[in-house]
């Protein structure tokens, strides 16, 4: 970490005087926009997100050179099953059931890739549906199994991964996942793992995120202490008694979650492909405790997630996923 950003940390957390940043920053009532790599440095990134632990979405742009993204995505930006079956077809995957609820989760099964791929297609075909239910890759360990080299770059912004690398050194667990379904998969409402923080893109499709500031899903729970599983029911997506962000995130961009925001994540389009260290989308997903640190630099270009331009400060909002 450079000088200037351990003296601006050492600043903050002195600042919050042993309360917690939630309790000090302000709440968004939008999500920024990061639009240009080379004008956003990890201080800019520290400074403005990851101390006052908000989210943000980074453009297509932070990924575009991913091999996921050219081998795993056809030239139409749908994913292509070919290369996935040639690649990955007799590797034993996690199978989520979307359409039952087991507590605040879905039961699992585990199958190969290919038998997945299958049960996609034809969902499909039948109209997005299915007498097996609605079906959703998740939480499959790709990185533990295999390498990922030349399929995605761990961003700057995210290197010091104190969790994974703490796992790595046991050789044991980690904490890096692929997310793959159709239209209609979805993750029920959660934090993440240890209160970690987590990264996502989606290598293809669209995600529709909600997210609660820390605390507010108290307001949430039921007479027996309880969090929702779903919560996009009218109750509690009204922004009059509960502060809900929306985002909604295109492919090859990458959202930010911070620390204890809980999330609820719907795949909107016919596939989705994602990975995630947190899809129709395929997405990569991955917890991490800690950020390395860059030089300081040119402030980002911001612009609104839903499209929008510029805001007069510079920061800009966004519907979020």
């Amino acid at each position: 970490m450079d000088r200037e950003t351990r003296v601006f940390a050492e600043s903050h957390f002195r600042g919050l005087r042993g309360r917690l940043p939630s309790k000090v920053c302000p709440t968004p009532d939008r999500v920024d926009f990061i639009e240009k790599p080379d004008s956003f440095s990890y201080t800019d990134f520290f400074k403005s997100y990851l101390l006052p632990n908000v989210p943000c979405v980074f453009s297509s742009a932070f990924t575009e050179d991913w091999g996921s993204r050219k081998h795993w995505v056809t030239p139409s930006g749908k994913p292509d099953f070919d290369y996935l079956l040639q690649n990955y077809g007799d590797v034993v995957v996690p199978v989520a059931n979307c359409g039952v609820q087991e507590y605040n989760s879905n039961p699992k099964e585990h199958m190969p890739l290919k038998d997945y791929i299958s049960y996609w297609k034809e969902f499909i075909q039948r109209d997005y549906s299915s007498p097996r239910g609605c079906l959703y890759l998740k939480d499959w360990h790709l990185c533990r199994y295999s390498s990922a080299e030349g399929l995605f770059t761990l961003p700057v912004y995210f290197s010091s991964d104190w969790l994974n690398e703490y796992w790595d050194t046991l050789d044991v667990d980690d904490y890096r996942f692929i997310y793959m379904g159709p239209a209609g998969t979805w993750s029920p409402f959660h934090a993440d793992i240890f209160r970690s923080f987590s990264w996502s893109v989606n290598i293809c499709g669209r995600k529709k995120w909600f997210f609660f500031p820390p605390g507010q899903e108290e307001a949430l729970r039921d007479c027996h202490g309880g969090l929702p599983y779903d919560v996009t029911a009218p109750e509690f997506l009204d922004s009059h008694l509960h502060p809900v962000l929306e985002v909604t995130q295109e492919a090859g961009e990458m959202v930010f979650v911070p620390s204890g925001w809980h999330h609820q994540v719907h795949n909107l389009v016919g596939r989705t492909l994602s990975p995630s260290t947190i899809t129709g989308s395929m997405a990569v997903t991955w917890p991490t405790c800690g950020i390395s640190c860059s030089r300081s630099c040119v402030p980002c270009s911001k612009k609104s997630a839903s499209g929008g331009t510029p805001c007069q400060t510079g920061t800009t909002t966004a519907r979020s996923s």
